[in-house]
């Protein structure tokens, strides 16, 4: 549970940074996006589009996402790892 957690928390942490990073300076964040998708040209969907109610519904998906991965993850190492004294 500790570490599903940690992910939750993680990831709430980066989503508010990553949203004031859009938020700021958009154009930049439009550059890495492009960098992280292997210099797709992204100009057909649009441009940001960020709402408090985007910001807020995402954030809430990401942070149950990562919470379930950190559950899931943990879970599996404990399977896989055993039990230590």
């Amino acid at each position: 549970m500790k570490v599903a957690k940690a992910f939750g928390l993680a990831m709430a942490i980066l989503w508010v940074i990553c949203a004031g990073i859009i938020w700021i300076l958009p154009d930049l964040s439009w550059q890495i996006t492009e960098w992280w998708m292997h210099g797709m040209d992204l100009s057909a969907m649009g441009s940001w589009n960020l709402t408090l109610n985007n910001f807020l519904w995402g954030g809430v998906a990401a942070v149950i996402s990562a919470w379930v991965t950190g559950w899931v993850l943990a879970w599996s190492w404990e399977k896989v790892g055993g039990k230590t004294k």
